[in-house]
């Protein structure tokens, strides 16, 4: 996964008005800043994901339940 910065643009670009904040990947962003047309504002930190696997399942019974007979 590429690294995701936030920008301010410094001129109109990709239809965006001067000072507008885009998040553009990291290839991007250090293109355009060299060019002057971005300003690198941050580095976008990716958010962990909490793993549904991690958490525990309900413990199930060890012993079968008895199957109710039927009765005449």
């Amino acid at each position: 996964m590429a690294n995701l910065y936030k920008v301010k643009t410094a001129a109109v670009f990709n239809g965006q008005p001067a000072g507008s904040i885009l998040e553009v990947d990291e290839k991007f962003a250090r293109k355009y800043e060299a060019l002057k047309y971005l300003e690198i504002i941050e580095e976008i930190k990716p958010k962990l994901k909490v793993d549904e696997k991690g958490k525990s399942a309900p413990k199930k019974s060890a012993t079968k339940p008895k199957p109710k007979s039927k009765e005449k």
